[in-house]
């Protein structure tokens, strides 16, 4: 299970990521119904942690527009258990998407301070 909070009627959740050391490093990121990817982070984050480079990724943004990303592999532990995922690089808020959250369940009480939270389904 991952947990969060509501802030500013936006969604976070802590995610851990493994650096290329294999530390284990904790990311705030907002959930997004609009991305289908797994994760986006900040080219600093992604620096941080090491991720090693995995080819460019392209991608529509919300006005139609086709844009390429720089891609990454990175180990996720979600649901206590290491998956391996794509990340893309972009400079703006950490985001969760649909394909990472794909058979889970996401809870959510939409007031400032509610809680958050995603779990594997059955």
């Amino acid at each position: 299970m991952l947990t969060g909070t509501v802030i500013n009627l936006q969604a976070w959740v802590a995610v851990e990521i493994l650096a290329r050391n294999s530390q284990p490093h904790t990311v705030e990121v907002l959930l997004d119904t609009g991305f289908n990817g797994n994760l986006k982070l900040t080219a600093a984050t992604i620096r941080e942690l090491e991720l090693a480079r995995s080819g460019y990724r392209y991608g529509e943004l919300a006005d139609g527009t086709t844009t390429r990303f720089m891609g990454y592999s990175a180990t996720v532990l979600w649901d206590g258990d290491p998956l391996t995922v794509h990340i893309i690089e972009a400079d703006s808020d950490p985001m969760l998407g649909m394909e990472l959250l794909q058979g889970s369940r996401v809870t959510l009480d939409v007031l400032d301070g509610g809680p958050v939270t995603i779990d594997a389904l059955p």
